[in-house]
C-alpha cells in the first residue's frame, strides 16, 4: 500500500471518529439541556419562557404591519419599560417605514440571572436578522429582560441591551 493511500485511509479514519465524537456531545449537550430544565421549578421555567417569547417578539417586525408587532409587544408590557417602549418605537415608525425594514429573531440561548417572588431577570442571547432597502446584516444581541408579576402572568418591566 502506498503512502497516500495509508494518508488517505488514516484522514478518513479520523473524519469519522470526530463526526461520533461530536455527534455524542450534541447529544450529550441536549441532554444537559433536557435535565437543567428538568430541575428548574414551574415558576422559574414559566418566567425564562415567558422572557424567550417576548424577546423574539420584541426583536420582530415587518415595517408594513408595525402597529401589530408594537402591540405585541405593548400588551406584554408594564412600566417604565411600556413608556420607554412606546416613546422609542414612535421615533422609529417612520425610518423602519421608509427603509422598509424587517427584522426577525432567533433566541439562542437564555437563562435566570435572578428570581423572586414578583421578579425574575433573564439573560437571553438572540441572533436578530435585519432587512431593509440597503441590504440585509445579522446581529448578535445580548439581552436583560426583568420581569414582574402581574395578574398571575409574567410582564416586561425593563429592558437593557448591555
Amino acid at each position: 500500500m502506498n503512502t497516500r493511500a495509508m494518508l488517505g485511509g488514516a484522514t478518513a479514519t479520523v473524519m469519522i471518529v470526530g463526526a461520533i465524537a461530536a455527534s455524542v456531545r450534541t447529544h450529550d449537550l441536549a441532554g444537559d439541556k433536557s435535565r437543567l430544565e428538568h430541575s428548574l421549578s414551574a415558576y422559574e421555567l414559566s418566567a425564562l419562557q415567558a422572557a424567550r417569547s417576548y424577546a423574539t417578539t420584541f426583536a420582530t417586525y415587518r415595517y408594513d404591519d408595525l402597529d401589530a408587532d408594537f402591540a405585541a409587544t405593548e400588551a406584554h408590557s408594564v412600566d417604565p419599560f411600556l413608556s420607554q417602549y412606546r416613546s422609542t418605537t414612535g421615533q422609529l415608525r417612520d425610518t423602519l417605514t421608509k427603509a422598509r425594514a424587517t427584522s426577525s429573531a432567533k433566541i439562542i440561548s437564555a437563562g435566570l440571572a435572578a428570581i423572586s417572588s414578583g421578579q425574575a431577570v433573564v439573560d437571553l442571547f438572540l441572533d436578530q436578522t435585519i432587512v431593509n432597502a440597503r441590504g440585509s446584516h445579522e446581529d448578535a444581541q445580548r439581552v436583560e429582560m426583568t420581569l414582574v408579576r402581574r395578574d398571575d402572568r409574567w410582564v416586561i418591566s425593563n429592558v437593557v441591551l448591555p
